[in-house]
Protein backbone atom coordinates (compact mmCIF):
# COMPACT_ATOMS: atom_id res chain seq x y z
CA UNK A 1 0.00 0.00 0.00
CA UNK A 2 3.06 2.83 1.15
CA UNK A 3 4.38 1.65 -2.32
CA UNK A 4 1.18 2.41 -4.47
CA UNK A 5 0.41 5.63 -2.44
CA UNK A 6 4.36 6.92 -2.99
CA UNK A 7 4.05 5.68 -6.75
CA UNK A 8 1.02 7.26 -7.01
CA UNK A 9 2.26 10.99 -5.48
CA UNK A 10 5.12 9.92 -7.66
CA UNK A 11 3.81 9.37 -11.37
CA UNK A 12 0.05 9.70 -11.29
CA UNK A 13 -0.39 13.59 -9.66
CA UNK A 14 2.58 14.79 -11.38
CA UNK A 15 1.03 13.53 -15.04
CA UNK A 16 -1.91 15.58 -14.01
CA UNK A 17 -0.24 18.94 -13.12
CA UNK A 18 1.79 18.86 -16.13
CA UNK A 19 -1.43 18.14 -18.75
CA UNK A 20 -3.18 20.37 -16.52
CA UNK A 21 -0.23 23.13 -17.15
CA UNK A 22 -0.05 22.23 -20.86
CA UNK A 23 -2.98 22.02 -22.13
CA UNK A 24 -5.99 24.07 -19.32
CA UNK A 25 -4.40 27.40 -18.98
CA UNK A 26 -6.84 29.41 -18.65
CA UNK A 27 -9.89 27.45 -19.59
CA UNK A 28 -11.76 25.56 -18.17
CA UNK A 29 -10.88 21.80 -18.15
CA UNK A 30 -10.80 19.95 -20.73
CA UNK A 31 -12.65 16.13 -20.97
CA UNK A 32 -9.34 14.44 -20.57
CA UNK A 33 -8.35 17.04 -17.99
CA UNK A 34 -12.11 15.98 -16.12
CA UNK A 35 -11.20 12.66 -16.54
CA UNK A 36 -7.93 12.62 -14.96
CA UNK A 37 -9.44 14.19 -12.07
CA UNK A 38 -12.34 11.86 -12.04
CA UNK A 39 -9.75 8.84 -11.16
CA UNK A 40 -8.24 10.65 -8.38
CA UNK A 41 -11.72 11.77 -7.50
CA UNK A 42 -12.48 7.81 -7.09
CA UNK A 43 -9.47 7.14 -5.21
CA UNK A 44 -10.10 9.74 -2.85
CA UNK A 45 -13.61 9.68 -1.92
CA UNK A 46 -14.23 6.03 -3.08
CA UNK A 47 -17.59 7.21 -5.76
CA UNK A 48 -17.52 8.02 -9.25
CA UNK A 49 -18.01 11.68 -9.44
CA UNK A 50 -20.57 13.61 -11.74
CA UNK A 51 -19.00 16.62 -12.32
CA UNK A 52 -20.76 17.75 -15.39
CA UNK A 53 -23.77 17.61 -13.19
CA UNK A 54 -22.76 17.50 -9.31
CA UNK A 55 -24.71 16.75 -6.54
CA UNK A 56 -22.18 16.46 -3.55
CA UNK A 57 -20.24 18.88 -1.89
CA UNK A 58 -16.78 17.49 -2.94
CA UNK A 59 -18.07 16.97 -6.58
CA UNK A 60 -19.16 20.79 -6.80
CA UNK A 61 -15.83 21.95 -5.49
CA UNK A 62 -14.06 19.85 -8.29
CA UNK A 63 -16.50 21.27 -10.51
CA UNK A 64 -15.42 25.07 -9.71
CA UNK A 65 -11.72 23.76 -9.56
CA UNK A 66 -12.14 21.86 -13.41
CA UNK A 67 -14.94 24.90 -15.20
CA UNK A 68 -15.35 28.01 -13.05
CA UNK A 69 -12.93 30.73 -13.99
CA UNK A 70 -14.23 34.03 -12.53
CA UNK A 71 -11.55 35.98 -11.66
CA UNK A 72 -13.38 37.18 -8.42
CA UNK A 73 -11.72 34.04 -7.49
CA UNK A 74 -8.49 34.94 -7.44
CA UNK A 75 -8.85 38.29 -6.27
CA UNK A 76 -10.52 36.43 -2.75
CA UNK A 77 -7.46 33.88 -2.49
CA UNK A 78 -4.72 36.39 -2.81
CA UNK A 79 -4.00 36.92 1.18
CA UNK A 80 -2.83 40.62 0.09
CA UNK A 81 -5.31 41.68 -2.08
CA UNK A 82 -8.47 40.70 0.15
CA UNK A 83 -7.40 42.98 2.45
CA UNK A 84 -9.00 45.90 0.93
CA UNK A 85 -12.23 43.34 0.23
CA UNK A 86 -12.51 42.83 4.06
CA UNK A 87 -11.70 46.40 4.80
CA UNK A 88 -14.42 47.84 3.09
CA UNK A 89 -16.96 45.30 3.29
CA UNK A 90 -16.70 45.04 7.63
CA UNK A 91 -14.03 47.53 8.46
CA UNK A 92 -10.19 47.54 9.12
CA UNK A 93 -10.41 46.66 12.69
CA UNK A 94 -10.86 42.65 11.48
CA UNK A 95 -7.88 42.78 10.17
CA UNK A 96 -4.96 41.33 11.41
CA UNK A 97 -2.12 43.71 11.35
CA UNK A 98 0.03 44.03 8.41
CA UNK A 99 3.32 44.52 9.83
CA UNK A 100 5.68 44.42 6.53
CA UNK A 101 4.95 42.97 2.42
CA UNK A 102 7.36 42.75 -0.09
CA UNK A 103 8.77 40.43 -2.64
CA UNK A 104 12.57 39.77 -1.28
CA UNK A 105 13.03 37.59 1.32
CA UNK A 106 16.71 39.37 2.13
CA UNK A 107 14.52 42.61 2.74
CA UNK A 108 12.59 41.13 5.55
CA UNK A 109 13.54 43.83 8.27
CA UNK A 110 14.06 40.54 11.06
CA UNK A 111 15.83 43.67 13.60
CA UNK A 112 12.82 45.97 13.36
CA UNK A 113 10.39 43.02 14.11
CA UNK A 114 8.43 42.03 17.44
CA UNK A 115 9.31 38.78 18.98
CA UNK A 116 6.51 37.07 17.86
CA UNK A 117 5.23 37.62 13.87
CA UNK A 118 3.84 35.54 11.07
CA UNK A 119 5.22 34.76 7.86
CA UNK A 120 3.28 33.92 4.96
CA UNK A 121 2.90 34.26 1.65
CA UNK A 122 -0.01 35.42 -0.52
CA UNK A 123 -0.47 32.98 -2.79
CA UNK A 124 -1.20 29.51 -1.91
CA UNK A 125 -1.39 27.46 1.27
CA UNK A 126 0.48 26.01 4.08
CA UNK A 127 3.29 28.81 3.17
CA UNK A 128 3.39 30.15 7.17
CA UNK A 129 6.17 30.22 9.49
CA UNK A 130 4.90 30.98 13.41
CA UNK A 131 7.65 32.61 14.91
CA UNK A 132 7.53 32.84 18.66
CA UNK A 133 10.98 33.74 19.52
CA UNK A 134 12.45 36.02 16.68
CA UNK A 135 15.63 36.03 18.81
CA UNK A 136 15.90 32.37 18.53
CA UNK A 137 14.81 32.49 14.49
CA UNK A 138 17.16 30.70 11.84
CA UNK A 139 16.99 33.61 9.30
CA UNK A 140 19.09 32.44 6.80
CA UNK A 141 17.01 28.92 6.76
CA UNK A 142 14.28 31.21 6.89
CA UNK A 143 14.61 33.08 3.95
CA UNK A 144 15.49 29.86 1.93
CA UNK A 145 12.09 28.71 2.95
CA UNK A 146 10.38 31.77 1.99
CA UNK A 147 12.16 31.90 -1.48
CA UNK A 148 11.77 28.25 -2.54
CA UNK A 149 7.50 29.50 -1.78
CA UNK A 150 8.04 32.35 -4.39
CA UNK A 151 9.42 30.39 -6.74
CA UNK A 152 6.07 27.94 -7.01
CA UNK A 153 2.88 28.49 -8.31
CA UNK A 154 0.43 27.18 -5.96
CA UNK A 155 -1.72 25.84 -8.71
CA UNK A 156 0.88 24.24 -11.22
CA UNK A 157 2.88 22.70 -8.85
CA UNK A 158 0.86 21.61 -6.03
CA UNK A 159 -1.92 18.08 -5.45
CA UNK A 160 -3.13 17.79 -9.62
CA UNK A 161 -2.77 21.03 -10.95
CA UNK A 162 -6.46 22.56 -10.68
CA UNK A 163 -7.03 25.15 -8.26
CA UNK A 164 -6.92 27.31 -10.55
CA UNK A 165 -7.44 30.83 -8.39
CA UNK A 166 -3.89 30.43 -6.86
CA UNK A 167 -2.36 30.41 -10.62
CA UNK A 168 -2.20 34.22 -11.40
CA UNK A 169 -1.38 35.63 -8.15
CA UNK A 170 1.73 37.91 -7.94
CA UNK A 171 3.68 36.04 -5.27
CA UNK A 172 4.05 38.40 -2.42
CA UNK A 173 5.90 37.99 1.51
CA UNK A 174 3.37 39.05 4.29
CA UNK A 175 4.80 39.94 8.25
CA UNK A 176 1.71 40.04 10.07
CA UNK A 177 0.89 39.99 14.05
CA UNK A 178 0.92 37.07 15.75
CA UNK A 179 -2.42 36.61 17.18
CA UNK A 180 -1.58 35.19 20.93
CA UNK A 181 -4.56 33.85 22.86
CA UNK A 182 -3.19 33.97 26.37
CA UNK A 183 -0.37 32.22 25.32
CA UNK A 184 -1.87 29.75 22.82
CA UNK A 185 -3.13 30.06 19.03
CA UNK A 186 -6.83 31.27 19.05
CA UNK A 187 -9.21 28.82 17.48
CA UNK A 188 -10.16 28.70 14.14
CA UNK A 189 -13.38 29.45 13.49
CA UNK A 190 -14.24 28.60 10.02
CA UNK A 191 -18.08 29.35 8.62
CA UNK A 192 -19.45 27.48 5.36
CA UNK A 193 -21.55 30.03 3.57
CA UNK A 194 -24.11 29.53 1.09
CA UNK A 195 -25.77 31.87 -1.02
CA UNK A 196 -24.60 34.70 1.76
CA UNK A 197 -25.60 32.31 4.34
CA UNK A 198 -23.58 30.64 7.29
CA UNK A 199 -24.98 26.95 7.77
CA UNK A 200 -22.12 25.32 9.16
CA UNK A 201 -19.40 25.97 11.47
CA UNK A 202 -15.95 24.48 11.83
CA UNK A 203 -13.78 25.16 15.27
CA UNK A 204 -10.16 24.04 15.09
CA UNK A 205 -8.08 23.80 18.02
CA UNK A 206 -3.97 23.95 18.50
CA UNK A 207 -3.71 23.77 15.25
CA UNK A 208 0.11 23.60 15.06
CA UNK A 209 0.60 21.67 17.79
CA UNK A 210 -1.79 19.10 18.82
CA UNK A 211 -4.87 19.44 15.90
CA UNK A 212 -8.60 18.81 16.54
CA UNK A 213 -11.92 20.22 15.44
CA UNK A 214 -15.43 20.06 15.99
CA UNK A 215 -18.45 21.22 13.67
CA UNK A 216 -21.47 22.77 14.21
CA UNK A 217 -25.02 23.50 12.77
CA UNK A 218 -25.64 26.75 12.52
CA UNK A 219 -28.14 27.07 15.74
CA UNK A 220 -24.21 25.71 17.24
CA UNK A 221 -25.65 22.21 17.97
CA UNK A 222 -22.62 20.03 17.88
CA UNK A 223 -22.73 17.62 14.73
CA UNK A 224 -20.75 14.13 14.38
CA UNK A 225 -18.93 14.66 11.59
CA UNK A 226 -15.44 13.84 10.85
CA UNK A 227 -13.39 16.08 8.57
CA UNK A 228 -9.51 14.43 9.06
CA UNK A 229 -8.52 15.73 12.13
CA UNK A 230 -8.81 14.40 15.45
CA UNK A 231 -12.67 15.09 17.42
CA UNK A 232 -12.46 17.91 20.05
CA UNK A 233 -12.67 15.83 23.27
CA UNK A 234 -11.90 18.84 25.49
CA UNK A 235 -14.64 21.89 26.55
CA UNK A 236 -15.67 24.32 23.92
CA UNK A 237 -16.24 28.15 25.21
CA UNK A 238 -18.19 29.86 22.22
CA UNK A 239 -17.56 33.25 22.01
CA UNK A 240 -19.91 36.24 23.50
CA UNK A 241 -20.00 37.66 20.10
CA UNK A 242 -20.57 34.70 18.31
CA UNK A 243 -23.67 36.45 16.69
CA UNK A 244 -21.20 39.25 15.41
CA UNK A 245 -18.76 36.70 13.70
CA UNK A 246 -21.53 35.25 12.26
CA UNK A 247 -22.65 38.57 10.79
CA UNK A 248 -19.22 39.14 9.92
CA UNK A 249 -19.23 35.90 7.82
CA UNK A 250 -22.29 36.33 6.05
CA UNK A 251 -21.34 40.04 5.12
CA UNK A 252 -17.95 39.06 3.90
CA UNK A 253 -19.20 36.21 1.80
CA UNK A 254 -21.92 38.77 -0.08
CA UNK A 255 -23.92 36.08 -2.75
CA UNK A 256 -21.40 34.43 -3.38
CA UNK A 257 -22.79 30.72 -4.21
CA UNK A 258 -20.07 29.26 -1.75
CA UNK A 259 -16.74 30.55 0.31
CA UNK A 260 -15.82 29.52 3.48
CA UNK A 261 -14.54 32.80 5.68
CA UNK A 262 -11.69 31.69 8.70
CA UNK A 263 -11.35 34.15 11.36
CA UNK A 264 -10.22 34.36 15.00
CA UNK A 265 -11.69 35.62 18.14
CA UNK A 266 -8.81 36.85 20.38
CA UNK A 267 -10.85 38.65 23.66
CA UNK A 268 -13.94 39.50 21.64
CA UNK A 269 -11.86 40.87 18.97
CA UNK A 270 -12.73 39.38 15.71
CA UNK A 271 -9.94 38.64 13.18
CA UNK A 272 -10.64 37.30 9.53
CA UNK A 273 -7.82 35.08 8.67
CA UNK A 274 -8.73 34.29 5.15
CA UNK A 275 -11.59 33.63 2.63
CA UNK A 276 -11.37 30.10 1.35
CA UNK A 277 -12.46 28.96 -2.22
CA UNK A 278 -11.69 25.29 -2.56
CA UNK A 279 -11.36 24.14 1.18
CA UNK A 280 -8.77 20.95 1.60
CA UNK A 281 -8.35 21.22 -2.48
CA UNK A 282 -11.63 19.15 -3.00
CA UNK A 283 -10.06 16.24 -1.48
CA UNK A 284 -11.95 16.08 2.43
CA UNK A 285 -13.31 13.12 3.11
CA UNK A 286 -17.04 13.77 5.27
CA UNK A 287 -17.53 10.82 7.47
CA UNK A 288 -20.17 10.04 7.41
CA UNK A 289 -20.89 10.72 3.53
CA UNK A 290 -24.16 11.93 3.97
CA UNK A 291 -23.08 15.42 5.06
CA UNK A 292 -21.28 15.54 1.69
CA UNK A 293 -24.56 15.22 0.30
CA UNK A 294 -26.11 17.54 2.68
CA UNK A 295 -23.89 20.14 2.04
CA UNK A 296 -23.94 19.81 -1.29
CA UNK A 297 -27.60 20.65 -1.30
CA UNK A 298 -26.68 23.79 0.35
CA UNK A 299 -24.99 24.82 -2.42
CA UNK A 300 -26.89 26.41 -5.69
CA UNK A 301 -24.22 26.66 -8.54
CA UNK A 302 -23.24 29.76 -10.14
CA UNK A 303 -21.27 29.31 -13.42
CA UNK A 304 -18.75 31.68 -14.57
CA UNK A 305 -16.76 29.39 -17.45
CA UNK A 306 -14.95 32.17 -19.16
CA UNK A 307 -12.27 34.89 -18.26
CA UNK A 308 -13.45 38.50 -20.02
CA UNK A 309 -11.30 39.33 -22.36
CA UNK A 310 -9.11 42.26 -21.47
CA UNK A 311 -10.18 45.83 -21.86
CA UNK A 312 -13.89 44.42 -21.05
Amino acid sequence: MAFNLGLYTRLYMPLCRAYARRTVGDRPADPIMAFLCGLDFLKVHGYRPRFKDPRTFEEKLCHRMLYDRNPLLTFLSDKLKVRDHIARTVGHEHLVPLIWSGDDPEEIPFSELPQKYVIKTNHGCGYNIIVKDGAELDKEKTKNQVRKWLSENYCQDHLIGLEWAYKNINPTILVESFLDDHGKEPVDFKFFCFSGRSEYLQMNFDRFSNPSEKTFDRELRPLDLWQGFEQHQGPIKVPHNISEMLQVAESLAGNLDFIRVDMYNVDGRIFIGELTCYPGGGRIRWIPRTYDYVLGDKWKVQFHPAIPARGR
